[in-house]
């Protein structure tokens, strides 16, 4: 009995480790997934992100899609006191006349609008925070669950980051050596979520 029991304790050691391989073999799956769809979409993700860049000197605003089947849009328009949020499934008319108060260029909007369903981007957007006392902006694309193919991670959600410059600081420091922000290139990284604006 004696013996029985001094043998169990290495299994029980080598279940646990299996458990902890298994754990990072699915987080770094996940990584490449992400990391190699950008590099297979490249093209298009640049394409994308510099008409965003050029509409949003225009006019501040968000945009993308209220569902993952791609049918509804929405867009956030930021003025310096307001934020006007309109979609096209609750009123198709309101968010036109958004468009043509603000004056934004509808041929290029319709290319954005053709370009994130083409690499199944919900959402493109900017953020702004402060790291050091210094203001921070990134634009960010986020896309749905189907890169994966994991079949318990229908609610996450990958969002590209996209720096102006390199941003060093203990806070990025902690999130990549948590794997939280994980480096795909220089200035642009990815981070899973559970919201994908």
């Amino acid at each position: 009995m004696k013996h029985l029991y001094k043998f169990c304790i290495p299994i029980k050691h080598i279940c646990y480790f299996l458990l902890i391989a298994c754990l990072a073999s699915c987080a770094a799956s996940s990584q490449r997934k992400s990391a190699n769809y950008y590099h297979q979409n490249k093209q298009t993700i640049n394409e994308l992100k510099q008409l965003y860049e050029q509409l949003y000197l225009q006019q501040p605003f968000a945009a993308g899609f209220t569902d993952k089947s791609f049918q509804y849009y929405v867009m956030e328009v930021k003025t310096d006191t307001l934020r006007y949020i309109y979609n096209s499934e609750k009123n198709k008319e309101v968010l036109a006349k958004t468009i043509e108060k603000f004056k934004f260029d509808t041929i290029q909007l319709r290319k954005l609008a053709i370009k994130m369903k083409e690499i199944k981007s919900l959402w493109i957007s900017k953020s702004t925070f402060f790291i050091n006392e210094k203001r921070e902006t990134v634009t960010f694309m986020t896309f749905k669950s189907v890169l994966t193919e994991a079949p318990f991670e229908e609610n996450k959600y990958y969002t590209l980051l996209f720096l102006a410059e390199p941003i060093a600081g203990d806070l990025i420091k902690d999130k990549i050596k948590k794997g939280d922000l994980v480096k795909i290139e220089d200035l642009v990284y990815f981070m899973i979520g559970t919201k994908y604006r």
